[in-house]
């Protein structure tokens, strides 16, 4: 009976220590993904702020751009 309940203390231990590796991936990962979120959040920014200054110099009159 003892062999028993160590075979499945062992088992639980081991499937415990697997689960703990997997979060530990996925909040690699997570992390991660948030990184690269940013990055494409402020280069979207950027892409829209240089689209608006282009805007303000087209409309423009020709005599103020020269």
């Amino acid at each position: 009976m003892s062999e028993f309940i160590w075979e499945t203390f062992d088992g639980l231990f081991k499937t415990m220590h697997r689960q703990g590796q997997r979060v530990e991936e996925l909040e690699t990962r997570v992390a991660d993904l948030e990184r690269h979120l940013q990055a494409r959040m402020q280069e979207r920014a950027v892409q829209q702020q240089s689209k608006s200054i282009e805007q303000v110099v087209m409309e423009m009159p020709a005599e103020r751009a020269a």
